[in-house]
């Protein structure tokens, strides 16, 4: 018989932010259930540090050069679009041209029209239109507030509707209304349309642990008392660091506080209380959903994935939100946890390397669907089965005008001359074992300049090897159909103002 499939996509998960993976204080209970029963993959890789495009390369399989969209992507007029990737299959069309019910609810943050034809449920959280107002009531979740009478109380994007902040407070709605809750009732709706013996692939993205940091009372009231433990590198000194680094520091260390009491200290201990708690209000999902394939029986042969699109630095290097994020496993390192109780997993931990690309295949494989040919990601089922071995000896992560390539030991973030402040060389290298926090940048340090330049050979002979020019998707070199060129990529960077290079 062939698996349901439910993928839950949290936006912004550290994933040294879970109580399997080692946390003291973040309370997790039902995804640390998941991941002792199931396989947790505690080195997986996403390869762009914002939303959009690390949500493209799960959706296509495809790394970000050859899937094209390098911005965000939104379903409003305010924001530029990217060239739509004309022809290239997905995640959900690909299971749904094979007999699959499918839906999609949440922060989807891609193109409408790639997903939405392919879809039995489309539910875009987000969706909107010229002005940018995620309020507005025609939007899903708004009209759902709206209808009972909820709709200023709305806390996920932008607080009170005004701005979206990076301070913490609770929220004034109950579980059930909260955008977790919506999400749980959409996918409740979902199973019950669903014919009896029709298998589905679902997916729910969710807003948290994403900014703004405003969980449900009781995940507030979770954390009350506690003294928060920062990261070792949370006042770490950023002299080798690049300037763009040092200067975002700068910005957060100033960054403004709106709740009381307003010192740096308080604000730092408000955010990770918020943003715990909007990962224990997650996790709360996660178990409810376990609850509701358990009552309907479907747990048995429906394969959870829990992933992330990046992390979110709570206060690594003294950042507060994702930028510059290109370098650095707090945002590049996500959770990644797959379930499925009739598929004989072997439980337990994988540290080797895997990337979000591998998403794709891999859920080909366990279906017994044949997997597109425009596929970059590698099929992960031997590591399920408990066949371990390394499948690749590195993961990359890519950005408009930077690359980062990490090992098991080392990390290379190869940037233009110049790309910076004037002719600065704006490069990093971490020696992970050594320096797993990345509090050392070695790039300058003569004695590793083997290493250094070794690594930027391995960077460059993988874009040359992986890059796709007409054999499958795209059917032609770079710019002519339309992708973004170097000098698209540099203008979008200025206008969009993106501080993640």
């Amino acid at each position: 018989m062939a698996p349901n499939i439910l993928i839950i996509k949290s936006d912004q998960h550290n994933a040294r932010c879970l109580g399997v993976n080692g946390h003291t204080q973040v309370h997790t209970p039902h995804l640390d259930a998941l991941a002792r029963e199931g396989v947790n993959f505690t080195r997986a890789f996403v390869q762009n540090p914002i939303c959009s495009p690390s949500r493209m390369c799960y959706l296509s399989g495809q790394y970000v050069h050859n899937h094209g969209v390098f911005g965000l992507s939104a379903d409003c007029a305010s924001q530029p679009q990217e060239p739509l990737p004309s022809g290239l299959p997905s995640l959900i069309s690909t299971f749904k041209a094979q007999g699959y019910r499918t839906g999609i609810i949440g922060h989807i943050h891609v193109r409408k029209d790639w997903l939405a034809p392919h879809c039995d449920m489309y539910r875009d959280l987000h969706e909107n239109t010229e002005p940018f107002d995620p309020y507005f009531p025609d939007n899903p979740y708004s009209a759902y507030l709206a209808a009972k009478g909820l709709l200023e109380q709305r806390d996920d994007e932008a607080w009170r509707g005004r701005v979206q902040i990076l301070d913490a407070c609770p929220s004034t709605l109950s579980f059930e209304d909260c955008y977790e809750g919506y999400c749980l009732q959409s996918f409740c709706e979902f199973l019950r349309d669903t014919p009896d013996g029709q298998p589905f692939l679902y997916q729910i993205d969710t807003i948290h642990p994403h900014q703004d940091y405003i969980p449900v009372q009781e995940f507030w009231d979770l954390y009350e008392g506690v003294e928060f433990i920062l990261p070792p590198s949370a006042d770490e000194d950023m002299s080798d660091k690049p300037s763009h680094h040092r200067m975002t520091r700068g910005w957060s260390d100033n960054y403004p506080a709106i709740f009381s009491p307003p010192d740096h200290d308080q604000l730092r201990q408000r955010k990770l209380r918020g943003y715990y708690g909007c990962i224990s209000q997650v996790d709360y999902m996660v178990g409810q959903i376990r609850q509701l394939l358990e009552e309907r029986g479907l747990a048995d042969n429906t394969i959870i994935v829990y992933c992330a699109d990046h992390g979110d630095f709570a206060w690594e290097h003294g950042f507060i939100e994702k930028a510059p994020g290109i370098s650095y496993d707090a945002i590049l390192r996500v959770p990644f946890i797959w379930h499925w109780p009739a598929g004989s997993l072997t439980p337990g931990v994988v540290e080797e390397l895997v990337e979000s690309v591998d998403l794709f295949p891999t859920l080909c494989r366990l279906s017994g669907i044949a997997a597109p040919d425009t596929l970059d990601g590698q099929d992960l089922s031997p590591l399920l089965h408990g066949d371990i071995h390394p499948l690749r000896d590195f993961v990359v992560a890519e950005f408009p005008l930077s690359r980062t390539i990490r090992t098991a030991e080392w990390k290379l973030c190869h940037r233009p001359l110049g790309m910076c402040q004037g002719s600065e060389d704006a490069g990093e290298l971490y020696h992970l074992s050594e320096d797993p926090w990345e509090m050392h940048n070695c790039y300058a340090d003569p004695h590793y300049t083997a290493i250094r330049e070794s690594l930027r050979r391995r960077l460059f002979d993988w874009l040359l090897l992986t890059t796709r020019y007409g054999n499958t998707w795209p059917p032609q070199p770079p710019g002519a159909d339309g992708k973004a060129t170097l000098t698209g990529l540099r203008k979008m960077v200025e206008e969009q103002k993106l501080n993640y290079l």
